[in-house]
């Protein structure tokens, strides 16, 4: 077999493979006895003489693409593996026109993990995120399971702050209705500040049947760029207006959430809390070096690659919403432009710890599987379920990534920056 490679970008080959007559031919005859050995035709044998020597005149089209189906696929697998390639796509192939008793000769396109020569990351000071977790972060956590507690009873009265209105609603934006989009029966409590400022006051006073239009506008900084800082209507219908009856806080309470008091209750909570600041400093610090990882080193990534994440980062963002809405193209373009940031992220981290000569610290695997096993009721099957081959490559991941962060950190300064825990979770107050 011949090989040869032409390197179309950083990320593109193409192989010219030529395979021997006599190879092509064998898996010809191959291919002629497993369509011999399936078929079922009366007044033949499976498998005979006289069965392949009629499928050989009257199929032989069809027996040869298949041959030709089954060599394309095994030398380029050879073929990639002497040449120590790194194929991140299927290929596209064009074969040549085959000739009787001739080699047979194909071209195979397909992108590759690009070669990097060298990681850079040069960094003069990073900023080390200070968060306490106080008595009031506690208490707002605990005001939240009071909350998902709550009982609900309709009332006939208008809406007031703490009540919860059940809405349909839907945008009219640049003029334009967007009623298809139409979000139905939707749970909206008054003051949870999860709707655009002015929607939930909005609603203040409105009764059961009210239909309203709230004439709002997007946030400057809101995520989709097309719509940040414009007006916005939304038409809302209010169906039902329901009084929170909340469980009081006292040892009943604490009982029906598995632990013997409040005191042990807000000793949970705040261990919960530090673990979650803990993940979310940690966060906070590594985007830091992200940042400063990618303006230090441009490098094309596989678009096979980044359509793969994107493809994650939108089941990831949709995974608990039922209404199959369309995506607007600014949405798309989100989700590619993170796609593509992670997959170059951990192309430089893999390499640098290839570099660095960075090995797994199977112990700290051991210990990640164990705090996630933690947060569970039957650890056991977790903990088993995580060292399954497919899910404990994943925390290998993390955990080289964590290494060559480690690594990577070694004797760059740090300025404190202090920040309460309400801010760092962006939780508005």
């Amino acid at each position: 077999m011949q090989v040869s490679v032409e390197k179309i970008s950083s990320i593109e080959c193409r192989l010219t493979i030529v395979v021997p007559a006599d190879q092509v031919e064998q898996a010809y005859e191959r291919q002629l006895r497993q369509f011999a050995n399936r078929a079922n035709i009366k007044g033949f044998r499976a498998g005979s003489p006289a069965l392949i020597s009629y499928i050989r005149k009257q199929h032989d089209k069809e027996v040869r693409h298949e041959a030709f189906g089954e060599v394309m696929e095994k030398s380029f697998a050879e073929a990639v593996k002497e040449k120590n390639l790194r194929p991140v796509s299927q290929p596209r192939v064009e074969p040549k026109t085959p000739l009787a008793n001739q080699p047979f000769e194909f071209v195979a396109s397909f992108e590759v993990i690009p070669e990097i020569e060298a990681v850079h990351c040069k960094i003069d000071n990073l900023e080390k995120l200070v968060v306490d977790v106080t008595a009031d972060d506690v208490e707002r956590v605990i005001e939240q399971l009071r909350k998902q507690h709550t009982k609900w009873t309709v009332v006939n009265r208008p809406a007031q702050e703490k009540d919860r209105v059940v809405v349909d609603y839907y945008a009219i934006f640049d003029g334009k209705s967007e009623i298809e989009n139409k979000i139905q029966n939707f749970p909206l409590e008054l003051g949870s500040k999860v709707m655009l400022p002015g929607f939930e006051e909005g609603l203040i006073g409105a009764t059961a049947g009210d239909e309203k239009t709230l004439n709002l506008s997007f946030p400057a900084d809101f995520g989709v760029a097309e719509r940040a800082g414009k007006p916005v209507d939304f038409v809302v219908q209010v169906k039902q207006v329901y009084e929170a009856d909340m469980p009081a806080l006292e040892e009943q309470f604490a009982q029906k959430l598995g632990v013997t008091s409040i005191e042990e209750l807000k000793s949970q909570v705040k261990q919960s809390l530090e673990q979650e600041r803990d993940r979310l400093v940690k966060e906070k610090f590594k985007e830091q070096v992200f940042r400063h990882l990618l303006e230090q080193n441009p490098i094309e990534v596989p678009k096979a690659l980044v359509h793969q994440e994107a493809d994650r980062i939108h089941d990831e963002v949709y995974q608990h919403q039922h209404d199959h809405h369309q995506h607007s193209e600014s949405e798309m373009t989100m989700f590619n432009e993170l796609a593509k940031k992670r997959v170059t992220l951990g192309l430089l981290m893999a390499e640098y710890a290839k570099t660095a000569n960075i090995q797994l610290d199977v112990e700290r695997v051991k210990q990640r599987i164990q705090e996630i096993a933690s947060a569970y009721e039957q650890p056991q099957e977790v903990i088993k379920w995580l060292s399954s081959p497919e899910n404990r490559r994943g925390l290998e991941g993390q955990v080289m990534e964590d290494q060559a962060m480690d690594k990577l950190m070694e004797g760059i300064p740090t300025t404190d920056k202090t920040m309460s825990y309400a801010e760092l979770k962006g939780i508005r107050i």
